[in-house]
């Protein structure tokens, strides 16, 4: 009998080439060690990179703590240099108190105190420590502390007319403000 054109869209039956137990069937036993092999890899890979990770995290706690002490150490000893330069003005006052004792005469204990003072000031202007100017300025209370006001026909109201003690800038911040006399007009 012939086919018909139905018949051939339908499938025809056709026989297994491999029976269940050929080697077909035997390659997916045969990939199961491969993949067991693989899998024991990945899971060694994996362990590496976990003791990998503790080993850095270790590391990077190490140096914060080593920075964290550095950083203890350098504000412990950060004034050492500048105590280093006050001993030199200490060391200069203690030869002028020496020189007075032997009993210099005024005009070169007075030549000693002017270079122990520019001394000193040379210091501080190397750490830049800078005086405030005040006297015959607008009173700013930013830089200026008045101690009380004076009646003054030569100053606006408002004018510094002296200084009781100076103040310091250290770079822009105020480290003490000036102690001043204002006139009050």
């Amino acid at each position: 009998m012939e086919p018909t054109p139905s018949d051939l869209n339908q499938p025809s039956p056709v026989p297994p080439a491999h029976p269940p137990d050929s080697a077909a069937g035997g390659a997916s036993t045969a990939t199961a060690p491969a993949a067991e092999e693989t899998l024991e890899s990945l899971r060694r890979e994996l362990e590496e990179l976990r003791e990998r990770n503790l080993r850095l995290l270790a590391e990077s706690r190490n140096l914060q703590q080593r920075a964290q002490r550095d950083k203890a150490q350098a504000l412990k000893y950060a004034e050492a240099d500048f105590a280093r330069s006050l001993l030199l003005v200490l060391d200069d006052l203690e030869r002028t108190l020496e020189s007075i004792q032997a009993g210099a005469d005024v005009p070169a204990i007075s030549e000693g105190v002017r270079i122990v003072y520019e001394h000193f000031l040379k210091i501080l202007k190397d750490r830049h420590i800078e005086p405030i100017e005040a006297a015959g300025r607008v009173f700013d209370p930013e830089l200026h502390e008045a101690l009380y006001q004076q009646p003054s026909e030569e100053h606006a109201a408002g004018i510094v007319l002296r200084e009781a003690a100076r103040g310091y800038k250290m770079h822009d911040r105020v480290i003490r403000t000036a102690k001043v006399v204002v006139s009050s007009g």
